[in-house]
């Protein structure tokens, strides 16, 4: 018992220690935790929160008086969870009347109808295909000749249809420009299926609570920097004249070397393609297309440098970093990781000014304490998890291994021939290094005595230089490694991707980026000069190729990276944790979480983690539980303005019908970047699931609405066999048909008349006809019927004409419980003929909300009722499960749960 004691204070003395040693890191991680409480905190009263709040200072300091400083220490930090939590209400639920969170909640607020709508321009704005998109700080909208007053930031996206000049004025509005105009409103939504992103959480986080579309730039008056002050005309100024110097090099590669260079000097990401994109992320080096800390240590070293050289005084150098850097926060905006690099920069210089000395994990959690203070929302966002984590990774991981394994071995080297530093600590390491320098001396000094003098000099010279190299390498390796270490199972948890090469192409990457960022910017600031600007521009344009095609040779190399499915939060978190329980407290066996992270990982690639999940929304309450061997289950996604569904079947086969829509074509796709239905949602539905492989993917047929998302799922997963009409045709369905045989899957049309036994469910192709060249894309859709027992489900596509003899005269039409409503909802898609030989129990429609072509029709919605369907919309229910084993049936909703569940008689 008095061992055991011993042992416990022992180790409380050791958390007080470290926490005395680093008192912000206790306090940040507690007010985080506390903000992410808010997400479960709905029902509330403000007010006892606070008092509580202040009953634990009270407490606290009444402890501490006593001398328990132990319990005191643990009130105390309650107290700042407390304070986290009602930072992040008040931040979430605390605005004003004016506010457009306030006026939408009071509908005061005109949606969905042109309101005309005065503001300023608080983001450049990016081009895209038919749009220019731009951020708006709204100031005022008027509503029946009443101006009202108003607070938020706003999406505007402004059709141009036309390449006119007045249209094109649209592609360039500048941060501070005023703008008034006519726009339709609508709040941002997300896709409701398991696993997709939030996005509206996401824009809410950065305030931005609506979306404005207008139709055409006529109805928008611009006033040239109305809304801007001297200091945001300089930040506008810069990036205009980088954007402005990089139009020679436009022309190159489809602008993609000018994107990067726009990307790396002013944080412009709006160039870069999503083929650019995936290039870099799959090397596992996007980071250096983020303006990051990389970027913002390089310009201050090099000011710093340049400073020093013309002997200014320490403290005005730092003075003049740290304005260089807010500045360049101006131009490049307050985006998480520059805005943390600022505070630490100037939590470090006064550290420096100040006591003489700093702690690097002390500045780290200051900053984070500073910034979640300012901004408590931002601690869900993942560009500041990754910012951050990627800090703690070199300063808590790579630095202390660095001090353990390579100092001892290359310092002495380093100082080889000056005897004035001698190494006299013990351990293996320590006695290697002193050994080395040792021999290296001897033969050097054997050569002297041959030689004239200055080759002992050279020689000297050549070891420190390979000490240093050899130093400078392994650094950069092991904080590669500890960075990927960290971020691996987070970037697996946001962007279902493992790259395993990027360790090592980061030794490669990172050092050239540094050279095209110090290229473009010499090239920006001379770009005006005769002959020599040119000449620059061209170069870092050069350069800045060769590094996309050096990422790209990376990419390409097999097995470097691959995609996998979507971990538990809760493992992710609990690696982290691990990691930097291990580096905070300096325990021994450093490797014990590095092994924990790198069995995560692989269990990861080969999809092998046991995922739970499913066995907890199997034994939820009233819940009817059916065997997950013996049931056909159908999950029609909600893709928007578009058809996806998902079928399970009880042998294990997993089929996808469908993959949604996109928002540029594919061919656009591949030079510029644009929202993905098959990455973003599709794709991201079926990792959620843990699924890695495909056993069919079918086509319907070749719109756009269907087919957009195709080609990401192709990609994403290994798909045995691909099905499609066949009777369509068309550029899209033969570029998904090229890239089907490139990956070596089966390709085979389907016509009405195939049957297939799939384990115990029976498929029937009911549609197109053998015979269809005359009909349109949406008739020659593919129909499928699949029968289990009593159950009888039909996905009939995008089918028009279903009141065709010829198709209604089929004998397996008939009597099928569930049916895919066609063409989502469209009044020609479902007649009542159709309707009369189907006698569905439920329909589903897959429609998008405030659509413009206003599905589903109400013509359709009301025949349904009529015949005693149930109508069930992906608009309001989001992702729509049936599973069945054809005698029991459960009916769920991504949004409400389970529906309905029963017996078919």
């Amino acid at each position: 018992m008095h061992n055991s004691t011993n042992k416990l204070s022992g180790r409380w003395s050791t958390l007080l220690k470290r926490h005395s040693n680093a008192p912000t890191a206790a306090i940040a991680l507690c007010f985080s935790t506390g903000i992410a409480f808010s997400l479960i905190c709905h029902e509330y009263l403000f007010s006892c929160f606070a008092v509580a709040g202040i009953a634990l200072i009270f407490a606290s300091a009444t402890v501490l008086h006593k001398g328990r400083l132990g319990l005191s220490l643990v009130l105390g930090l309650a107290a700042i969870l407390l304070s986290g939590l009602l930072m992040a209400l008040a931040h979430r639920d605390g605005f004003s009347n004016a506010d457009v969170r306030s006026l939408l909640n009071r509908g005061s607020f005109p949606l969905n109808e042109p309101v005309y709508f005065d503001g300023c321009i608080v983001s450049d704005s990016e081009a895209r295909k038919d749009e220019s998109v731009t951020t708006v700080q709204l100031k005022a909208f008027s509503r029946k000749n009443h101006r009202i007053e108003c607070d938020g930031t706003a999406i505007l996206r402004i059709s141009r249809p036309d390449r006119s000049e007045a249209a094109e004025l649209t592609d360039n509005l500048l941060r501070g420009d005023g703008i008034k105009g006519w726009a339709a409103w609508r709040i941002p939504r997300n896709f409701r299926n398991p696993g997709s992103i939030d996005r509206a959480g996401s824009l809410a986080r950065r305030g931005i609570f609506i979306i404005g579309r207008v139709k055409s730039h006529r109805l928008l008056e611009i006033f040239p920097g109305a809304c801007s002050n001297p200091w945001t005309k300089l930040a506008t100024t810069i990036s205009s004249g980088v954007r402005r110097s990089l139009e020679p090099i436009r022309k190159m590669d489809n602008g993609q070397p000018a994107a990067v260079l726009a990307s790396l000097t002013i944080g412009d990401y709006s160039g870069l393609s999503t083929n650019t994109r995936e290039v870099f992320q799959n090397c596992g080096t996007f980071h250096v297309l983020v303006i990051s800390g990389l970027h913002v240590a390089w310009i201050t070293g090099l000011l710093l440098l340049c400073l020093k050289l013309i002997r200014v005084p320490e403290r005005i150098r730092y003075l003049l970093a740290a304005g260089a850097i807010l500045l360049y926060t101006c131009v490049v905006g307050f985006q998480a990781s520059i805005t943390r690099c600022l505070w630490i920069f100037m939590l470090y210089l006064i550290g420096r000014t100040i006591f003489r000395r700093v702690d690097s994990i002390n500045i780290l959690f200051s900053a984070a304490l500073i910034l979640l203070v300012a901004e408590p929302d931002w601690v869900f966002e993942t560009g500041f998890q990754l910012s951050f984590l990627s800090v703690m990774a070199i300063v808590m991981t790579a630095v202390p291994v660095i001090d353990i394994y390579l100092k001892p071995v290359f310092d002495p080297l380093r100082n080889s021939g000056n005897s004035n530093r001698l190494f006299f600590q013990s351990g293996s390491l320590h006695r290697f290094g002193r050994n080395l320098r040792a021999r290296c001396e001897m033969i050097i000094e054997a050569l002297s005595d041959r030689l004239p003098p200055f080759i002992a000099r050279i020689f000297y010279f050549v070891c420190r230089s390979a000490a240093r190299t050899g130093l400078t390498v392994g650094s950069v390796v092991i904080a590669s490694l500890s960075v990927q270490l960290w971020l691996g199972p987070l970037l697996a948890l946001n962007f279902n991707r493992i790259s395993w090469i990027a360790p090592l192409a980061n030794l490669s990457i990172v050092p050239f980026s540094s050279i095209v960022l110090a290229a473009g910017m010499f090239a920006s600031l001379s770009s005006n000069l005769p002959f020599v600007g040119p000449v620059l521009i061209q170069f870092a344009g050069k350069l800045a190729s060769v590094l996309l095609s050096h990422a790209a040779s990376i990419a390409a190399i097999p097995g470097t990276w691959q995609r996998c499915p979507t971990p538990s939060p809760v493992w992710v978190l609990s690696c982290i944790l691990l990691l930097f329980l291990w580096g905070f407290f300096k325990w021994r066996r450093s490797w014990t979480p590095c092994i924990c992270i790198l069995i995560l990982l692989g269990c990861l690639a080969c999809g092998a983690v046991p995922d739970i999940r499913p066995l907890i929304r199997q034994n939820r309450k009233n819940e009817r539980r059916l065997d997950a061997a013996s049931f056909l289950s159908f999950t029609f996604l909600d893709v928007g303005e578009g058809d996806s569904a998902v079928i399970r079947f009880p042998n294990g086969q997993q089929w996808v019908l469908d993959a949604g829509g996109h928002w540029l074509s594919p061919v656009q796709g591949d030079t510029a970047y644009a929202f993905d239905i098959g990455e973003s949602v599709v794709s991201r539905y079926l990792w959620h699931g843990w699924t890695t492989k495909l056993d069919r993917l079918i086509l319907t047929h070749s719109d756009l609405d269907h087919a957009g998302g195709m080609f990401s799922v192709i990609k994403n997963f290994e798909i045995t066999r691909f099905d499609h009409s066949q009777a369509d045709h068309g550029a899209i369905l033969d570029r998904i048909l090229d890239i089907s045989r490139r990956k070596h899957m089966a390709v085979f049309p389907l016509h009405a008349g195939m049957e297939e036994k799939v384990g115990a469910v029976t498929v029937h192709a009911l549609n197109p006809p053998v015979r269809s060249r005359f009909r349109s894309s949406n008739e020659n859709s593919v129909v499928l019927q699949f029968r289990l027992k009593r159950f009888s489900a039909l996905l009939t596509g995008d089918l028009e004409k279903s009141v065709d003899p010829e198709f209604l005269s089929q004998p397996e039409l008939r009597h099928s419980q569930l049916l895919k409503v066609a063409h989502h909802g469209s009044r020609s898609g479902t007649s009542d003929p159709f309707l009369d030989r189907v006698q569905p129990r439920w329909a589903v429609v897959s429609a998008g909300r405030n659509n413009p072509f206003r599905h589903p029709s109400p013509e359709v919605y009301t025949r349904l009722l009529r015949h005693g369907a149930k109508p069930i919309l992906t608009i309001d229910e989001g992702a729509v499960t049936f599973e069945t084993d054809g005698i029991r049936y459960v009916l769920k909703s991504h949004v409400r749960g389970i529906l309905e569940q029963g017996e078919f008689r």
